[in-house]
């Protein structure tokens, strides 16, 4: 049980690694560049005995250099029988490199070995199934771990049982292929070792980290001199080829820094991005910098405050958008601080430019981050969704890349984005280029320029829509009174809802121009809702579903706003049971199409629902009666989500009549008694805070 723990926790040790140098810039080569070749390596191979060919192996695992201890682990089982610990190991060095091939046999060999000292291996033999694609096994040894694994790592045992649900799921997603070409960028752009966060500056600009070597990199325990960083480079379109052309940003790169993860925000007047160093426990800690754009040139970066950049944890991978009511940027960042869900998650943070200050950091919750890693966000501004690489959803294996649509703050379900973009291998660093038909992402997939093995290195990719569909919104605002009198400024807001669960979250907010029309592009496959409203009119809204249009096209929308009205607006068709307060069913139709409709598209807007009676009856009882009634449509409009801090019930029973009860012989008058028995709305005031948007930032 001690073996087992111990090269389980030096599996995580690994593992740990992994994501400190993927979190930094995603590299899978190492820290430093020494002087220390593959000839050296088969010369200290040559003259070392097994057990420091053993002892040299799990030095290079700490040293974080999984291709040196591969180089020793290989040489020491050619000379001495099988070994559990440093098959387990070898195991997770091929994992390491991104050999999954190697990695699935190795493991399985350190498992039928030693089962019980090699208990995790199962679990990881399965995993390296997964992502070469043997999904049918993988679940079955999932299933197997599951059952019989008896160690410590309870958390795998959680995650296994996870895993066989992906595996089911992962075989739908595998067919489903989209028109899209993937094209690997050249010998210019991508070099040996790993390239990382490609972004698009504009059209014709691509920026990029790298670390521009042609020669293997490797660490000697000995030498801590002589450091190689990854620094940023572009690159430029030439007719449909990209060419790299050099350093990006002058002052950006730093001495003694590994630098990247670039992004821009949406006006292109601010550039977020990374600077990486390890600190003396050699663990990777990375920090965000911004700088400000004058004239031709970035000013000199400045370091996020402590809120943001934690001391003792990295922070990296930053994105950003403009928050669709204030216009303030929102930063969404990577961190494996301590309140995160687990690994590192995705966190997000305000910049007040009001106050100048950066609020304090959130996680963005369950709808993205899992108990596993998740990394890489992009936010597509035009669309509001965040695109993101996940280890812990419903993945291909590896990292899959995913995207989750929200407001900026408050998301709905996310979704895989599937092949060609994911693969069983690591697929990171999504991003849209500014024409929407193509962007550009990582990944270790097989067929990248390596002189390693044929999946290690990160490489830049390019994908390209074959068939694009661009929808676009083309609206216009009229006075209802005046049909072809067009309302100018008034405010459009966008929303998108979830297919299944109907929440919304605001895309975007435009106004109308001087012939109240307003533009706006619309993705296909989703539905989506929109609000039209100005000050002292009465507000509307109207639905938009572009789900299953498969062609580029233009949707036309007419919508008509009234002056508010000053009197109260009746609810046609409101029925109860006869002497009850009950709603009728039939009645509800009636409730959705004026004063919940009217609510949703004046979401500051404060209502009275007014009851009211004939004379038939005590007046006293009708009193009661009225309000019972009026409470009941309240009740109904708050089980459909109105907040009730909108609503006021009043009851006016026979006292506000409209119309005669009775004739002017004393007769009975049905006719009046019916336009008695009513239901009205009356708008009576306004929230001073706009509800809808109210996820505001501490």
């Amino acid at each position: 049980m001690r073996d087992i723990k111990h090269i389980s926790i030096a599996f995580f040790k690994l593992l740990s690694f992994r994501k400190e140098v993927r979190v930094g810039l995603f590299f899978l080569t190492f820290l430093f560049s020494f002087s220390v070749n593959a000839q050296t390596d088969s010369m200290v191979v040559k003259r070392s005995k097994p057990k420091q060919l053993k002892r040299l192996g799990k030095s290079a695992v700490q040293q974080h250099d999984p291709s040196t201890a591969i180089v020793f682990f290989e040489a020491y089982l050619k000379r001495t029988k099988a070994d559990p610990t440093v098959l387990y190991l070898l195991a997770q060095s091929y994992y390491e490199i991104g050999d999954y091939e190697k990695a699935q046999n190795m493991f399985l060999k350190a498992y039928d070995t030693h089962s019980e000292k090699t208990g995790t291996a199962l679990y990881y033999y399965a995993q390296m199934q997964k992502s070469n694609g043997k999904y049918d096994s993988a679940k079955v040894n999932f299933r197997k771990f599951k059952k019989e694994y008896k160690g410590d790592e309870k958390q795998l045992k959680k995650q296994a049982a996870k895993e066989i649900l992906f595996c089911d799921s992962v075989q739908k997603l595998a067919g489903t292929e989209k028109k899209i070409i993937i094209t690997h960028l050249d010998s210019t752009i991508n070099k040996i070792n790993t390239e990382a966060g490609p972004v698009n500056m504009d059209e014709n600009t691509l920026v990029f980290a790298s670390l521009r070597t042609d020669k293997i990199e490797y660490v000697n325990e000995d030498d801590t001199a002589h450091g190689v960083n990854r620094k940023l480079y572009y690159a430029k379109r030439n007719g449909d080829e990209w060419k790299f052309e050099g350093e990006y940003g002058g002052n950006l790169n730093a001495a003694g820094f590994n630098t990247g993860n670039v992004c821009f925000s949406p006006d292109r007047k601010r550039i977020y991005f990374t600077r990486c160093k390890p600190n003396y426990k050699a663990e990777m800690i990375c920090a965000i910098y911004v700088s400000e754009k004058k004239g031709d040139e970035w000013t000199e970066p400045v370091k996020l405050p402590k809120t943001i950049n934690e001391p003792k944890h990295t922070s990296t991978m930053p994105a950003v958008t403009t928050d669709p009511v204030k216009g303030n940027d929102i930063i969404y960042f990577v961190s494996d601080r301590k309140e995160g869900k687990g690994g590192l998650d995705i966190w997000y943070t305000v910049y007040d430019k009001k106050n100048s200050v950066y609020k304090n950091p959130k996680n963005a919750g369950n709808k993205i981050n899992t108990s596993r890693n998740e990394m890489s966000p992009f936010f597509d501004n035009e669309t509001r969704a965040l695109y993101f690489s996940s280890q812990g959803w419903s993945g291909l294996g590896g990292y899959d890349v995913y995207k989750a649509t929200g407001d900026g703050k408050k998301w709905l379900s996310n979704e895989n984005v599937g092949q060609p973009i994911n693969s069983g291998a690591d697929d990171i660093y999504y991003t849209i280029s500014p024409n929407r038909e193509e962007g550009f992402f990582v990944s270790n997939r097989k067929g990248g320029s390596s002189l390693k093995n044929k999946a290690c290195c990160d490489d830049i990719y390019r994908y390209r829509h074959s068939e694009y569909i661009k929808i676009k919104l083309d609206g216009y605002v009229f006075e209802k009174e005046n049909p072809k009198t067009p309302i100018t400024d008034a405010t459009i807001e966008i929303y998108i809802r979830d297919k299944k669960t109907k929440e919304r979250a605001l895309v975007r907010t435009i106004t109308t121009d001087k012939n109240g029309n307003y533009k706006s592009s619309v993705e296909a496959g989703q539905e989506y809702f929109i609000i039209i409203k100005k000050k002292d009119w009465l507000g509307t809204s109207t639905d938009v579903s572009t789900v299953g249009m498969t062609t580029s096209q233009e949707i036309k929308k007419i919508s008509y706003l009234t002056k508010e009205p000053k009197d109260p607006i009746h609810i046609p068709n409101i029925q109860y049971e006869f002497d009850k307060s009950v709603i009728l069913e039939s009645s509800k139709i009636a409730i959705d199409t004026t004063v919940f409709a009217l609510m949703l598209a004046n979401p500051l807007v404060i209502v009275e629902i007014q009851s009211h009676t004939d004379s038939k009856g005590n007046e006293l009882y009708n009193l009661k009666l009225s309000q019972k009634r009026a409470e009941s449509v309240v009740n109904y409009l708050v089980s459909k989500g109105i907040n009730e801090k909108r609503l006021v019930p009043k009851g006016y029973g026979e006292t506000k009549h409209i119309a005669p009860n009775e004739n002017p012989d004393n007769t009975d008058n049905p006719e009046g008694r019916a336009k008695n028995r009513r239901t009205d709305f009356k708008i009576i005031g306004k929230l001073d805070v706009e509800i809808i948007n109210d996820a505001e930032v501490d």
